[in-house]
């Protein structure tokens, strides 16, 4: 398979032209070929770079540093830290909250944009158009899960409609759109047509898997997206969310983890290709490295391990000592820093202290953080557990809750050898837990969730958001000494201050109809 970094170098390469050396033709021969346009650009060049993009491959991608890793991560206590990364402290820093704003407007939304407009109408990219319509409720799911109410109708279209102040959109507006766009998206797809090359980084890995299969992974992927966001409506608006979540269970959902929709990365590309979650985490900035900086949390780690977990022999090593073995793992609780033994929150003060900071379990890079690692987008689990909660609500979703949730769980388990194929778990390991574990129905929504943001490690995006949805894992928040939240774990993201001197009017009627620009301001569907 060709790698990421020359399949990128391979579709942006302009086609060059030999000239003759004469006045005819002036104004061709005088038009910059290498300039990029609407004539010249390669489409499938964009749409590969809206997707990465979107696991955070800019150049200075903040985003993922900054939200999922410092925040989300922090926040939903799967990692803790003691030095700088003060998310779990709920400690207010504007440029690290408003910063997946700042990037995913410039990055992900601008290439995905322009591909929409090159490829609108034109039959023999009508598939490409279809996929990336998808890939852009993707990205703006994402985004109006983090901020509520954001730029959506009239975002990227500044070079195709001259719109440089785009209007904020109502978060259930958006949601609404999102649904149709992924209906039409999916029934418009033909697998008798044209299909991305190797620019479709998801389910076209290494150029030559036949259309037919293509085109079935896409419309599962678009199906699942509308699960996902239907579930997020739960809270808000029970019958709409039941409404979508049969038409998705019913016009296919991702139903293995052969079809899971994952970004492969590519080691030999810089920041531009790696995973970048390996990247910040245990390669160029190496932050597990440093003792206390990225630590994993202990509400992750006494999970795993009172529970019996199998994945925890593949999710944590101990610097110390380079053990791998479940039984040695100890997570480093939230709230704690390094301010000396005087503080009351010094980890010095933590109970069960272990004496040494390397001591404290983090991730096993050789597993989780290998630069050349899987990002995964949406996962058979997930779909899986969310049916769960479907069939537990009485919604037809074909199965039962406890049939849902076991394929959840299963999934998850077995998805670990996607990320290293020595990350088997058997299938005895796995029977093993469901028998320890069954699922109960009067604790259902619990379990159901709980298994959710346990399959959603290193997607901590993902995690924050079920929880706010659900409610669950129960975490317990930590009140930590001038946190900006009031001891609560925030529930939004912040604007950039510059959106309040760049597009006044519009942020100020986001403001008005959503709320003051808090970490503490719900989204629409997270009202109670």
């Amino acid at each position: 398979m060709k790698s990421l970094h020359k399949i990128i170098m391979a579709l942006s390469v302009p086609v060059m032209m030999i000239m003759p050396a004469c006045t005819k033709n002036f104004d061709d021969i005088n038009t910059d070929k290498n300039k990029s346009s609407e004539q010249s650009g390669v489409p499938e060049y964009n749409f590969s770079r809206a997707l990465l993009e979107y696991t955070g491959n800019s150049d200075f991608s903040y985003d993922t540093w900054r939200v999922n890793i410092i925040y989300c991560g922090m926040m939903m206590q799967q990692l803790s830290n003691i030095t700088w990364y003060a998310g779990d402290k709920y400690m207010q820093n504007d440029g690290w909250a408003s910063s997946y704003f700042e990037r995913a407007y410039l990055d992900q939304i601008k290439y995905i944009a322009d591909v929409l407009h090159v490829t609108n109408g034109n039959p023999y990219l009508t598939n490409l158009y279809h996929i990336s319509r998808i890939t852009r409720v993707m990205i703006f799911h994402r985004l109006s899960d983090i901020y509520g109410d954001i730029p959506y109708s009239e975002a990227g279209l500044g070079y195709a409609s001259s719109i440089s102040t785009p209007k904020y959109d109502a978060q259930q507006a958006i949601i609404l759109d999102m649904l149709k766009e992924l209906d039409e998206a999916a029934a418009a797809l033909d697998a008798f047509k044209p299909v991305p090359g190797q620019g479709d980084l998801i389910y076209n890995k290494g150029g030559s898997v036949p259309a037919t299969q293509i085109v079935n992974n896409w419309k599962k992927l678009a199906y699942s997206l509308m699960l996902r966001i239907a579930m997020r409506l739960t809270k808000i608006d029970a019958g709409t969310a039941q409404k979508w979540v049969e038409k998705a269970y019913t016009g296919g959902v991702i139903s293995s983890n052969a079809e899971n929709a994952y970004i492969l990365h590519d080691a030999s590309g810089g920041r531009l290709t790696v995973n970048r979650v390996s990247n910040i985490l245990s390669g160029e900035w190496n932050a597990t490295a440093d003792p206390g900086q990225a630590s994993l949390g202990k509400t992750f780690v006494d999970f795993l391990q009172t529970n019996n977990d199998p994945r925890l022999a593949f999710t944590a090593i101990v610097p110390a000592t380079g053990s791998t073995l479940p039984s040695d793992q100890l997570g480093m609780p939230n709230g704690y820093d390094q301010n000396g033994s005087g503080s009351t929150t010094d980890i010095s003060k933590a109970p069960d202290y272990p004496g040494d900071l390397k001591r404290y379990s983090i991730l096993n890079k050789n597993i989780l953080l290998k630069l050349n690692g899987p990002t995964f987008l949406v996962t058979y689990a997930q779909t899986e557990l969310l049916l769960a909660e479907a069939a537990k609500r009485g919604w037809a979703v074909g199965a039962d809750a406890q049939t849902h949730y076991n394929a959840g769980v299963t999934a998850a388990m077995e998805q670990f050898v996607q990320y290293d194929a020595s990350a088997t778990i058997s299938s005895a390991a796995i029977q093993t837990y469901l028998t320890a574990h069954p699922y109960v129905d009067a604790d259902g929504y619990n379990q159901i969730n709980t298994q959710y943001w346990a399959a959603c490690l290193l997607d901590w995006y993902e995690a924050w958001s079920n929880w706010r949805r659900s409610g669950y894992p129960a975490l317990v928040p930590v009140n930590y000494v001038g946190n900006a939240t009031g001891g609560q774990i925030p529930r939004r993201m912040l604007y950039p201050s510059s959106e309040a001197a760049s597009n006044p009017t519009n942020y100020q009627s986001a403001i008005s109809r959503q709320g003051s620009n808090s970490l503490m301001t719900p989204v629409w569907w997270d009202k109670q």
